[in-house]
C-alpha cells in the first residue's frame, strides 16, 4: 500500500508539472503578444512570474527570488477580472526602448527568444506513424478545410496556436501537426464540438507538414505549411487551449485494393505470419507507399528563396525521385510484413476506417477511366479560355503542377481530335530546354520539372494528386466563394470522399458545369 501510495502520488505529480507547463507556455505567449512589448525586459520576465503567482495563489515563485525586486503588489486571491496583461500595461504605460536601435532590438529579441525556448526545450515531436497511426498529435482548428497537396503561408497571431506550433518547430524535424475543419462560429470548447464521435464536428482531418517558419518580434509566427494526407481522429486527448488526438491516415480505397493482392499472397506464404487480415495489411502497405512517396511529392518550401508569394500546389522534389522509385517497392513490402507479423490479440489500428466491401468500391481502373474523362474536360476548358482571351495565346491557362500530372502513355487510350495539352506540354518542354542553356534569360528553376511527373511514378499516385489539385484551378478560375454556393460539392465533402474516382468524377461535373456556362458567354459575344 505504501508502495502504491508514493507511485500514485509520483504519477499525480509528473501530472501537475505538465499541466503547469502547458499553462506557462500560453500564458508566456499571450503576455508577449498582447503587451505590445511596451514593457522593460527585466519587467516582462517579472510580469509572467507575477501571473503565475496569481494563478498558484502565491507560494510557488520563491525560488525565482533571485529575478530582483518584483513588480507592484498583485492581489494574491481569486483571479481578478482585469487580465493580467491589461494590469501589466497599466503598471508600463510607456516604452522606454522607444529610440532604441535595431541593433539593439536585435538584441534584446534575443534575450526574450532564448526565454522563450526554455519552455520548449524537451518537446520531441510526433513519433513515426505505426500502420499509419499517429500518437499525440497536435491540431489545429479552423474554418477552411486543407486539401492535400497544397501550400501556404499562414500568419499566426492567436497566442493558443503560436504556443502549439512552437511546440511543434522546437521539435526535430518531420514537424507534423493536423488540422481539421471547424464551422464557422463554432467554438472547439464547445461540447457539440469536441473531437469525438457522438459530436457535431467534422472528425476527417489533414496531416499537415511544416516546411518553414519564422517568429516575428511580435510574437506572431510565419508558418510556411503543407498538406500531406487526410486522416480520421480515432481518439481525442485534449480539447482546450488545442486539440490533441490520435489519429488514423486513410488511404483511398483505390490504393489499399491495390495492395490487397500483394497482402493476401504475403500472408499465405510469410514464415512469421501471426494473423491473416489481409484487408488491414494493404491498408498499412498503402500508407507506407504515401509515406515513401512524400520526399517526391513535396518539395520543401522556405521563406528565404521566396518573396512571400507561393504556388498554391507544392512543387516536386526531382532530386528525391530516384531514391523514392528505387525503395518504394521493398519499403510496402516490409510494412505489409509487419502487420502481418502482429498477435491477434494485440493487433494495432491499421483498418482504414473505410468500406471496401459495398458494391460501390472503386478501383484502380475506375480511377484511370475518371481521370482520362477529366483531363479531356480540361482541354475544352483550356481552349474556351484561350477564346475568351485569344490576346494571352502564349500562355496555357492551366498550371504548370496540374499539367505535369498529364499522363504521357494515355495508359491505353487515345486523346480525342484536336486535343492540344499533350502538344502544348511537348512544346513548352523544348522552350524551356533553350532557355536553360540561354544564361542571361531569368528562368524559374522548378518549372521546367513540374510539367512532367518522373519516370516510375505510380499511375493511382498521379491520379490521387490530380483529383485534390484541380480545385486550385477552380478556385484560380472562379474564386473561393462559388464552392460556397447552396448544392455545391465542399471542399470538407471533397477532403472526406473515400476514393479518387468520387474526386475525379465531382470535378469533371463541376468542369463540364462551367465549360457549358463559358460556351453560353462566347455565343452571346
Amino acid at each position: 500500500r505504501i508502495h502504491q501510495y508514493y507511485v500514485l502520488r509520483s504519477y499525480l505529480l509528473r501530472i501537475s508539472i505538465r499541466i503547469a507547463k502547458e499553462w506557462l507556455s500560453v500564458l508566456f505567449e499571450r503576455t508577449l503578444q498582447r503587451s505590445g512589448f511596451n514593457m522593460r525586459r527585466e519587467g516582462k520576465i517579472r510580469a509572467v512570474l507575477a501571473g503565475i503567482f496569481i494563478l498558484g495563489h502565491g507560494g510557488v515563485l520563491s525560488s525565482f527570488a533571485f529575478m530582483g525586486p518584483a513588480v507592484p503588489a498583485v492581489p494574491t486571491g481569486p483571479f481578478p477580472q482585469t487580465n493580467v496583461a491589461t494590469a501589466i500595461r497599466r503598471q508600463y504605460s510607456s516604452n522606454p526602448f522607444e529610440e532604441e536601435t535595431s541593433d539593439q532590438r536585435k538584441e534584446r529579441m534575443k534575450l526574450v527568444r532564448g526565454v522563450q525556448k526554455t519552455f520548449y526545450s524537451d518537446e520531441v515531436g510526433v513519433y513515426p506513424a505505426q500502420f499509419g497511426v499517429y500518437s499525440n498529435l497536435l491540431i489545429y482548428r479552423a474554418d477552411w478545410t486543407e486539401l492535400p497537396g497544397f501550400q501556404h503561408v499562414m500568419n499566426v497571431t492567436d497566442p493558443d496556436y503560436t504556443n502549439m506550433l512552437m511546440r511543434c518547430v522546437s521539435s526535430s524535424r518531420p514537424w507534423y501537426f493536423g488540422h481539421v475543419y471547424l464551422p464557422e462560429g463554432a467554438d472547439g470548447d464547445e461540447y457539440n464540438y469536441r473531437l469525438e464521435k457522438w459530436s457535431d464536428a467534422p472528425l476527417i482531418g489533414t496531416l499537415m507538414q511544416v516546411s518553414d517558419y519564422k517568429v516575428l518580434d511580435d510574437g506572431n509566427l510565419y508558418v510556411v505549411v503543407q498538406a500531406l494526407g487526410r486522416f480520421m481522429v480515432i481518439d481525442s486527448i485534449q480539447s482546450s487551449p488545442y486539440g490533441i488526438a490520435n489519429v488514423e491516415m486513410l488511404p483511398d480505397q483505390e490504393m489499399v485494393e491495390h495492395f490487397y493482392e500483394e497482402a493476401e499472397d504475403t500472408a499465405a506464404t510469410f514464415d512469421f505470419a501471426l494473423n491473416d487480415n489481409a484487408r488491414g495489411a494493404a491498408c498499412a502497405g498503402a500508407v507506407a507507399d504515401a509515406g515513401v512517396w512524400r520526399d517526391y511529392e513535396f518539395q520543401d518550401a522556405t521563406l528565404d528563396d521566396n518573396d512571400g508569394s507561393f504556388p498554391p500546389v507544392a512543387n516536386f522534389d526531382v532530386n528525391a525521385a530516384s531514391s523514392v522509385a528505387t525503395n518504394a517497392g521493398d519499403i510496402v513490402h516490409a510494412a505489409i510484413e509487419e502487420y502481418l507479423s502482429q498477435s491477434p490479440s494485440n493487433m494495432f489500428h491499421g483498418e482504414c476506417s473505410i468500406d471496401l466491401d459495398g458494391p460501390d468500391v472503386a478501383t484502380e481502373e475506375d480511377s484511370i477511366d475518371a481521370e482520362f474523362q477529366l483531363w479531356c474536360e480540361l482541354d475544352n476548358l483550356a481552349k474556351i479560355l484561350t477564346r475568351l482571351n485569344p490576346k494571352a495565346n502564349t500562355e496555357m491557362p492551366i498550371p504548370t503542377q496540374i499539367l505535369g500530372l498529364l499522363p504521357a502513355d494515355k495508359d491505353g487510350r487515345s486523346w480525342p481530335k484536336g486535343f492540344k495539352l499533350s502538344r502544348y506540354t511537348k512544346k513548352m518542354s523544348n522552350v524551356y530546354s533553350i532557355l536553360e542553356k540561354n544564361s542571361n534569360l531569368q528562368l524559374n528553376k522548378d518549372e521546367p520539372d513540374q510539367l512532367k511527373a518522373v519516370e516510375g511514378y505510380p499511375r493511382l499516385r498521379r491520379a490521387r494528386r490530380l483529383s485534390y489539385i484541380v480545385w486550385a484551378l477552380l478556385d484560380t478560375i472562379l474564386g473561393d466563394d462559388y464552392i460556397k454556393e447552396e448544392g455545391r460539392v465542399t471542399k470538407q465533402q471533397i477532403l472526406e470522399m473515400s476514393s479518387t474516382t468520387a474526386r475525379l468524377k465531382a470535378a469533371l461535373l463541376r468542369i463540364r458545369e462551367i465549360n457549358e456556362t463559358l460556351k453560353q458567354v462566347l455565343e452571346k459575344n
